[in-house]
């Protein structure tokens, strides 16, 4: 008797079962890529001040008003570096904040604590004015719309932007964090022996950083220079 030959849908079904392991492990591991890029950005740090801080100032319509004068460097963290939302070219200087007609106004100047030494800068102010359209409320904090990074992109990357939010604390200070935004990431399926095989898009990376900044007045009007310089004087 001949051998009945196998059915054409037999034949459809022998596949292997390790060929059919690789191909679902590389489904399961393409979906999770893809399900990671949809869920948004990778969150380094929170977009709110941190605890140690104290409480931030709540309003009930909109955001509380930043208007005020604060002292530089920060009261915590120490060592802060870095693009800021303000000019800083001083070890110690004042920054006031003028809140106008939908515009935010960050100005800054040196404050000099030596009576030797004499210099222009504690009476001229540096500015940055952010317009409405460059800031909106969220949260009760001011968020500064984000500008390309100065440093320009990461390795492995195609954009990296850079934000600021501003909030008001209970006690008067302000919290100033810095928020960046790396885009264009790429990731590899896997990695054997220093080498990498197959790439995907990865999740955004969101960073947030922050310093607490000390409130020296109320900025209603123009804070009085300070400046301890004194003619003839020979020692600080």
């Amino acid at each position: 008797m001949t051998p009945a030959a196998p059915s054409p849908l037999h034949s459809a079904l022998r596949i292997p079962p390790r060929r059919v392991q690789r191909i679902g492990g590389a489904a399961t591991l393409t979906l999770c890529c893809l399900a990671l890029t949809a869920c948004g950005p990778e969150v380094q740090g929170s977009p709110k001040p941190p605890a140690a801080f104290g409480p931030v100032q709540s309003s009930w319509f909109g955001c509380p008003s930043l208007q005020g004068v604060y002292a530089w460097p920060p009261v915590e963290p120490a060592g802060v570096r870095g693009s800021l939302p303000f000019f800083t070219g001083s070890a110690e200087m004042q920054v006031w904040v003028q809140q106008q007609r939908g515009e935010t106004t960050l100005r800054t100047r040196t404050i000099n604590r030596a009576r030797n030494v004499r210099t222009s800068l504690t009476r001229q102010w540096s500015l940055v004015t952010y317009s409405g359209a460059q800031a909106h409320c969220s949260s009760g904090m001011l968020d500064l719309a984000p500008q390309t990074a100065p440093s320009g992109n990461e390795p492995g990357t195609s954009g990296k932007l850079q934000g600021f939010r501003l909030a008001l604390l209970k006690d008067g200070s302000l919290a100033v964090g810095k928020r960046t935004l790396t885009t264009g990431n790429k990731g590899s399926y896997f990695s054997w022996g220093g080498q990498s095989y197959g790439s995907y898009d990865a999740p955004d990376v969101e960073t947030w950083t922050w310093f607490k900044l000390a409130r020296t007045a109320a900025g209603d009007s123009e804070p009085p220079v300070i400046d301890a310089y004194v003619p003839g004087a020979t020692s600080p």
